[in-house]
């Protein structure tokens, strides 16, 4: 076994944030309380004797501190800590939690306990009359099915244990949120060092790679396949996927429905074919799922019953999903990024030159079918680009525009996701997330933990009115301009829960609200000024009703980000 190297401490906080460094944490995402206080003085003793430690980041709102950490995890692969205050700190996390969980991102999230102790028994003992109230029958019960792993911290004796365990589950594929409870004693407990192990302490296991007979088994039938599909949904969170599932693609011929998760195939590839299946899935003959949570909705569409369909998953089985019903013939627990290469190879070794001659008409086929698709999208752009108020196609369009490709996009604009994925080209693995989950207000915060996990890159979020509400704007923008991470946010801004509407037409076709003419509950008018907001927040703030406007706004917006400013667009768009 390895030697441990004793780091020197004198408290339990002391300790905890030495392990917080030998984890390669970055920044803790902070909403402090009465408890937390220990690990802030831990923070401030090793700053004013040089040794190093997370930079601290103030939250004013912890549903902003979990996506911040969100967003740093998708853009760098490592778990960062939200530290969040007791029960309603926690509590305060809410729907954030949901979509760490959803989007399967390592986050190690800390909150304090009501202190153990009564009577001044201990250090950090109870002095405040909220101490009685801010106890629950079981803190960790607000989370327990939200997370991987939960824990009290009871003893510095196990710190060392506690801690590093609480990242390697995280960190662990499928990665995912865990929940480490920290009372006040134990962080106030004096220690005279915490042993800090080496990379065998620390160590993830390895990745599954497929198996070789199931995948003879996925290429022999793929290599048969008249009409094959292709559908992803998060192999791109490995941007190393992403070129063998376009190898893939191209051998078969095959259509790729991939979701906006991650950039999982450049969407101007001739076989990129949206983000929804339907129009594929009644003919395909063979489905290739790779990643996926929700492939399709059978009330609105099923493969066809003789269809073959092959299933390769990190998480085959979806355990945190109760009831997860979609069938597969052939179901691969595998890391995508390990099975699309040897996919490839599988197939190569079986197709013969008559199946790679049909599958080339096939891609020729569908290039065409893109390129109509994408050149629609052009000419309804430019057809709408006068439209007042603002067409959301021309905006969308105009967005496509201002875009670098290396920039990073977070879209979480909702009912406008399709013309998104439609209308702005994302090429590059790596520059195109969503939260994976359903909980709004995701985008502000995931723009900040984007922008500091890479400071270099420009980050344009792309959110509803109603997503930039649920966001906390005054915290986000705040702490965006606090720690200089600097984003654009464009508010498509159509005054109103169009989400709620649209399902409710669907559901009632002929509606009273239809005949009543007024849609109870969904109108978020009067539209509050946003840029103002912005402004208020020391954010650069316009808004935008003029179509002409539309493009020199945008690059307004990138010029003060590129100054150092975070900047909002509150884009008035069409009502639907």
């Amino acid at each position: 076994m390895p030697q441990s190297t004793l780091a020197p401490v004198r408290t339990g906080a002391e300790a905890f944030v030495e392990l917080l460094n030998a984890n390669g944490v970055d920044y803790i995402f902070l909403n402090s309380g009465t408890d937390t206080f220990p690990i802030q003085e831990a923070i401030a003793r090793f700053r004013s004797e040089g040794r190093p430690t997370p930079q601290v980041v103030v939250c004013p709102h912890e549903a902003v501190a979990m996506a911040a950490a969100h967003g740093h995890f998708m853009v760098s692969g490592r778990p960062q800590v939200v530290l969040v205050h007791v029960d309603i700190g926690t509590l305060q996390v809410g729907g954030a939690l949901h979509n760490a969980q959803r989007g399967k991102a390592g986050i190690v999230l800390c909150a304090g306990r009501a202190p153990l102790t009564l009577e001044g028994e201990l250090p950090g003992s109870r002095n405040l009359w909220i101490h009685w109230i801010q106890e629950q029958m079981d803190q960790g019960m607000i989370v327990r099915g939200l997370v991987k792993w939960d824990y009290e911290l009871r003893r510095n004796e196990s710190i060392h244990h506690v801690v590093n365990r609480a990242f390697a589950v995280a960190a662990a594929e499928p990665a995912g949120p865990v929940y480490l409870s920290l009372p006040r004693e134990v962080l106030m407990a004096e220690m005279e060092g915490v042993p800090i192990g080496g990379e065998a302490e620390r160590s993830l296991p390895i990745t599954p790679q497929a198996d070789p007979h199931a995948l003879a088994q996925a290429g022999d039938a793929l290599a048969k396949a008249q009409h094959p599909l292709i559908i992803v949904g998060r192999a791109g969170r490995n941007p190393t996927a992403v070129g063998p599932l376009v190898a893939l693609a191209e051998r078969l011929g095959a259509p790729v429905v991939a979701s906006a998760y991650r950039l999982n195939f450049p969407t101007t590839h001739p076989l990129w074919a949206g983000t929804l299946p339907d129009a594929y899935l009644r003919e395909a003959d063979v489905i290739l799922i790779v990643d996926e949570e929700v492939p399709y909705i059978p009330s609105r569409v099923k493969p066809r019953p003789d269809a073959t369909i092959i299933w390769i998953d990190i998480d085959p089985v979806k355990p945190t999903i109760p009831l997860f019903t979609f069938p597969a013939h052939l179901r691969i627990h595998a890391d995508s990024a390990k099975a699309l290469p040897a996919l490839v190879e599988a197939v190569d070794a079986v197709l013969t030159p008559t199946q790679r001659q049909r599958n080339l008409e096939r891609l020729e086929a569908l290039a065409q079918t893109h390129q109509q698709r994408r050149e629609e999208v052009r000419r309804t752009a430019q057809r709408l680009a006068a439209a007042c108020p603002i067409a959301p196609e021309w905006l969308v369009s105009c967005i496509d525009q201002v875009l670098a490709p290396e920039d990073l996009l977070l879209d979480e604009t909702v009912t406008n996701a399709g013309l998104v994925a439609q209308g702005v080209a994302r090429t590059l693995p790596g520059t195109l997330f969503t939260s994976g989950g359903s909980s709004l207000g995701w985008a502000l915060g995931a723009s900040i933990g984007a922008k500091l996990a890479a400071p270099d890159r420009r980050v344009v979020a792309l959110v509803g009115d109603g997503s930039f509400l649920f966001g906390c704007p005054t915290s986000a923008l705040w702490t965006a301009t606090a720690y200089r991470a600097p984003f654009l946010t464009v508010i498509f801004n159509n005054q109103m829960h169009h989400a709620t509407k649209r399902s409710w037409r669907e559901a009632y076709p002929q509606s009273y609200a239809q005949r009543l003419g007024e849609w109870i509950g969904v109108d978020l008018t009067p539209s509050p000024d946003y840029a103002l907001v912005a402004q208020a927040c020391g954010a650069y703030g316009e808004r935008v009703e003029d179509p002409a406007q539309v493009l020199p706004a945008l690059r307004r917006g990138l010029e003060a980000v590129e100054r150092g400013q975070p900047a909002v667009l509150d884009m008035r768009i069409q009502r639907p």
